[in-house]
């Protein structure tokens, strides 16, 4: 059996190898890689590897890399000495985390493809001691290569969609071995740790969702000092991470509420800033201000062609609309808005959170379409105090199980 799967190995090595050229070709041509460390993905490194190696994390995009962070706290503070090595697999995370660190004892790296010869290139350079992947990033290569080298690997914030549980289902039977390489999988929930054991993964424990750690998003006193004074006493919401197709239902949105709040204003911040221009092209008659120009009169919407401002406009709303909800992309987090202060809002597409939907039990944050979407936020508005009580609710909420997953991941790292 082991010489089949080495040979299965073998084929997708042999099939990243051919197809990551192509592959590295679209996405620079996209803006999708960075042209100065694309590299990196072959296994070719710049950076000296630090005495006694390092403790690797991996978070592929934006939302698990931000996972990272309170892993990153928690280990400087136990092991004050520990060099950590962060990869990504996207430039966004990149730029997200490397804003959020700064210690000399951390090194951000784009992760390799998992093709044999540059997976061992990256592990014999970096020499980790252990290995922290956080929610569902599944290299062979890379998990087996790490195994061969009796590295510990432990997954981290592990989910399982019903979905992907149906196609690994399919191939059980070869991918045993895989789930063996982990040493310990902790799940964000006790649906996941279920399936994940009926794969046949073993040391398979439910610990919750580490997003639960994460800091309140930071923020730029002289940013928000500008847009508080832009503002004014305009009534406004933000709508966050939005994705192609949700603005259009926005703007629908606004100019009904509109209707009874004359001066609203509509701050919508897409997932993805290079999708500005596109969303210029489908205002709806709205007048559009954008935050790159500093300057807010009477428009309808200002629109925030930058990235990782959310931390100055949750501060500045009553209530969030969490965006990838009115399609089918599964949502983002809803806790960032909760913990800063304003109510979190989202559509009937929320599926990448169901582990964490106990937190909002009772609470009106599920809207089935755009009609009933103006209707709650038209509520909240007229009612402030209700939308603040919601939400000291869920902060408290959220404390109690902060508790609970610090003292078990400080039992984690303390152990690897």
């Amino acid at each position: 059996m082991i010489i089949f799967y080495r040979i299965l190995l073998s084929i997708w090595s042999g099939l990243v190898h051919v197809s990551a050229p192509f592959f590295i070709y679209f996405r620079l041509k996209k803006g999708l890689e960075d042209s100065l460390r694309y590299k990196e993905r072959y296994g070719i490194i710049k950076k000296p590897c630090p005495d006694g190696g390092v403790i690797w994390l991996h978070g592929a995009s934006v939302g698990e890399s931000l996972s990272l962070l309170p892993l990153i706290q928690k280990i400087q503070a136990q092991k004050p000495t520990a060099n950590i090595l962060v990869t990504t697999t996207t430039t966004a995370a990149q730029r997200v985390i490397s804003s959020r660190i700064n210690a000399s004892k951390i090194v951000h790296q784009f992760i390799p493809f998992d093709a044999t010869k540059w997976v061992n290139k990256f592990i014999d350079h970096w020499q980790p001691k252990a290995v922290f992947f956080v929610e569902s990033e599944i290299w062979p290569n890379i998990l087996w290569q790490l195994r061969s080298r009796s590295i510990p690997v432990i997954l981290l914030n592990a989910r399982l969609s019903e979905k992907s549980l149906r196609n690994w289902l399919l191939i059980k039977g070869i991918t045993k071995k895989l789930w063996k390489c982990f040493s310990f999988i902790y799940t964000q929930s006790d649906i996941f740790t279920k399936r994940f054991r009926g794969l046949g993964a073993e040391n398979v424990e439910t610990l919750g969702n580490i997003k639960l750690l994460s800091d309140v998003l930071p923020f730029h006193e002289t940013e928000l000092e500008h847009w508080k004074s832009q503002i004014g006493k305009r009534v406004c919401w933000v709508v966050a991470s939005t994705h192609q197709g949700e603005e259009e239902i926005i703007f629908r949105v606004h100019q009904e509420v509109k209707k009874d709040f004359p001066s609203l204003l509509t701050i919508v911040v897409p997932r993805h800033v290079g999708r500005c221009e596109d969303i210029l092209l489908k205002t709806e008659g709205l007048k559009i201000a954008k935050f790159s120009d500093h300057l807010l009169q009477d428009e309808d919407v200002l629109l925030v062609d930058a990235m990782a401002k959310l931390g100055v406009f949750y501060r500045l709303s009553t209530v969030a609309f969490i965006g990838g909800s009115l399609t089918p992309i599964g949502g983002h987090n809803p806790l960032e808005p909760a913990m800063i202060g304003a109510f979190p809002l989202w559509g009937p597409h929320f599926f990448n959170m169901d582990d964490m939907m106990y937190l909002f039990e009772g609470m009106p944050c599920q809207q089935i379409n755009g009609e009933q979407l103006a209707e709650s936020l038209r509520n909240l508005l007229k009612n402030p105090k209700e939308a603040a009580d919601y939400v000291k609710s869920l902060q408290a909420r959220i404390s109690s199980n902060q508790q609970q997953i610090h003292q078990k991941i400080d039992e984690i790292i303390s152990v690897s």
